[in-house]
């Protein structure tokens, strides 16, 4: 069976039907669901990862067009604790027009689970979940089982359990790849460029920009700090930020220039002209 095939399944087979309230146990990985599947994959992948790495280290985000898995992706964190503070942040978060639900993986992925010692082959994962659930005892009601109902949490999210993330979608491109000497080269400020940039102002200055980042992008990003006005893109690749004042301005400048919008490039932030 094919990698695809088996995914899809797995999306939509018997336990995708299990109850929406059911609990998973936290781990390293996001499954988001109720995505624009309009959305081009470049885009949506950067946007996914300004979004969500703000909470911490992201391995890898997966995300798929064919046909079953649209408007779903999966955000591999680096530990539990940024993939927990990312859910508890961001479930519901306004993404696109939509709002985003967002559940811990049913699996860790493959590469977390290659990098902590516990990866299992499919087929050997796939006869020990059956076994679990043939040997499991049937569920109680609430009148047969009075402490069934201690310990449920407030999920509202009419969504299946996610299914398990991909297993062979990893890049095999390394983090941090340096910029090409061209690229490094076009990035350095003039002198005078320089010396507009040390006067602080209301206004930040963003270039090199990729060019999938859009305004909601860089919004995602600075709305997480006091004062933050709005974000202006008078051409692909430039941003202006304005902030109520010159201290919160100094404060976002700060916190997030050098931001990795990308395993490449990063965000470049300078004071504009007021």
């Amino acid at each position: 069976m094919t990698e695809s095939a088996e995914l899809q399944r797995s999306a939509e087979g018997p336990g995708a039907k299990r109850s929406a309230l059911e609990i998973l146990d936290p781990n390293s990985t996001l499954y988001i669901s109720n995505i624009d599947w309009s959305i081009k994959k470049p885009a949506l992948r950067r946007s996914l990862h300004a979004l969500f790495g703000r909470h911490g280290k992201i391995l890898d985000i997966i995300t798929l067009r064919r046909e079953g898995l649209r408007g779903q992706a999966w955000v591999i964190f680096a530990d539990v604790a940024a993939a927990t503070a990312a859910l508890q942040a961001e479930n519901g978060f306004t993404f696109f027009g939509r709002d985003l639900k967002a559940v811990y993986s049913r699996e860790k992925s493959d590469r977390v689970s290659k990098l902590d010692g516990t990866y299992v082959p499919k087929d050997r994962r796939a006869k020990k979940r059956a076994k679990l659930e043939a040997a499991a005892p049937p569920p109680s009601t609430s009148a047969e089982n009075p402490l069934a109902l201690i310990g449920q949490v407030e999920t509202t999210q009419q969504v299946p359990p996610p299914p398990p993330p991909p297993s062979e979608a990893v890049p095999t491109s390394s983090e941090g790849v340096p910029a090409s000497p061209a690229a490094s080269a076009s990035a350095q400020p003039t002198p005078s460029a320089a010396a507009e940039a040390e006067i602080p102002s209301k206004i930040l200055f963003a270039q090199d920009l990729p060019a999938e980042c859009n305004e909601m992008m860089l919004a995602m990003l600075f709305r997480q700090h006091s004062g933050y006005k709005e974000v202006r893109i008078p051409r692909p690749g430039l941003a202006f930020v304005e902030f109520e004042d010159e201290p919160h301005a100094t404060l976002a400048l700060k916190a997030l220039n050098g931001f990795k919008l990308t395993t490449t490039e990063t965000l470049n932030l300078k004071y504009g002209k007021a």
